[in-house]
């Protein structure tokens, strides 16, 4: 260094200012994150219990249009264990920060979960956006997840069995229901035993649905179910906002008719198969399932030629009690999130009209807003799916898998001969409301 020239030392200190003025551009030019990196966050993990592969082929998209999606992960849960998974990984330090939660569990949780305040989002606008039956994730203190999804009840017919029988069209009644289409589709052997079923109403344990069939039964009946107010639930399944009759003892009535032997209604019994498995021998005219199984029926019977419908309404019955029974699907942020800005924000793009409609028609579920379901379908099925979604219906349950020993106990202790219908009903009530203290 000591034998450079004066010129020498001019130019290496003008490359070094010319090094450090790069480096300085660089440092300036490249910024910070993006405001989408900024608004994601580092990594967002969803739980949800509807199908893998449909969620992570809808990501791998949005990556393409939205690369700061690269951080979004769904993790495909099994329904049976959501629950218990949700709670352990909690209290493991290592929570979902997203979950596509069922309006089941939305009781069992409801502490655990951040709600939005209706400063963030209006019941006004709420009510605008998204299906009536969505509002069971606005409770008294704010809005607890952004809905998404709607699985109907639905009813499945045997078009074979009801053509074989002269009979065009599915009931549209319970009346019709009674009166004519289990009477003629119920056949006898001449022992008396049953060999074709209108309808699998009356027992519990081979009823795919029985818990929510009885639920229909009794929102159709205009049982309020369970309320809330001030964060406390009132269990209302005895009180009707339409007639003196208690809905659930009504219900119940109805429901088991079709399982006494001495019944003109007689159809289905606790010595016969499940009733989706009969449905899909064919020896079943009517099966109420969930929209959502309609590509799984098709494909363990490709040959069975079925359609779907409307669940019967009452006769006469006001517009205010059309009902069908629904399983409701919304975004739900845990408060042990590490992320939950981020959470709030995948899911406000999960939920935009374009995303949501992608993965719904790939899974076979209803959407949850408005304007989606005013798009209409051409498709026939998705069609009914759509119908049923306007008119469906949950309630807040203290706890599915409780829930379903009481339910099963209240229709078995009826059945068997047990307890009387209304003692069945009065044990059944108590129980639910000790679940929700």
């Amino acid at each position: 260094m000591n034998n450079l020239r004066p010129f020498q030392i001019a130019l290496l200190g003008f490359f070094g200012f010319l090094m450090l003025a790069f480096l300085v551009f660089i440092a300036l030019f490249r910024g910070g994150p993006s405001e989408k990196e900024q608004l994601y966050g580092d990594s967002v993990v969803i739980w949800g219990i509807l199908d893998q592969r449909t969620f992570t082929r809808v990501l791998s998209d949005l990556r393409i249009d939205i690369p700061e999606f690269g951080v979004v992960t769904y993790i495909e849960k099994d329904p049976r264990t959501l629950d218990g998974d949700l709670i352990n990984a909690i209290a493991d330090g290592q929570s979902p920060d997203l979950v596509l939660l069922p309006h089941t569990a939305l009781a069992k949780h409801r502490t655990k979960l951040i709600p939005l305040s209706f400063d963030t989002i209006s019941p006004r606008t709420f009510q605008d956006t998204y299906l009536e039956g969505a509002s069971i994730f606005m409770l008294s203190d704010g809005v607890y997840g952004i809905p998404f999804a709607v699985d109907p009840l639905v009813m499945y017919w045997n078009r074979d069995l009801f053509a074989s029988n002269n009979l065009v069209f599915p009931p549209a009644t319970w009346e019709e229901t009674i009166q004519s289409t289990v009477p003629i589709l119920t056949k006898k052997n001449s022992n008396l035993e049953l060999i074709q079923s209108g309808i699998a109403f009356g027992e519990y344990g081979n009823v795919t649905h029985a818990k929510d069939i009885l639920a229909m039964l009794m929102m159709q009946s205009g049982s309020p179910m369970v309320t809330e107010a001030d964060g406390a639930y009132t269990v209302a399944l005895e009180q009707s906002t339409v007639t003196n009759i208690s809905p659930l003892q009504s219900s119940l009535s109805f429901y088991t008719q079709f399982s006494l032997p001495t019944s003109i209604d007689y159809s289905w019994n606790r010595s016969q198969q499940l009733d989706k498995l009969k449905f899909l021998g064919g020896g079943l005219a009517l099966y109420f399932g969930k929209g959502s199984e309609l590509n799984e029926l098709r494909a363990q019977n490709p040959n069975l030629n079925f359609d779907i419908a409307v669940v019967p309404q009452s006769q006469g019955a006001p517009a205010s009690t059309r009902r069908t029974y629904g399983d409701f699907y919304a975004f739900v942020v845990p408060k042990a999130s590490a992320n939950p800005g981020g959470a709030f924000a995948v899911a406000q793009q999960l939920s935009q009209p374009d995303t949501a409609a992608k993965i719904l028609s790939a899974i076979g579920l209803a959407p949850a807003r408005r304007d989606l379901i005013a798009l209409g379908t051409l498709d026939p099925y998705t069609s009914v799916l759509y119908t049923s979604a306007v008119v469906s219906r949950g309630w807040l349950d203290p706890s599915p898998t409780q829930t379903e020993i009481v339910f099963k106990d209240m229709i078995e202790g009826i059945t068997s001969g047990r307890a009387r219908l209304s003692e069945a009903a009065a044990d059944a009530v108590t129980s639910i409301k000790l679940l929700f203290k």
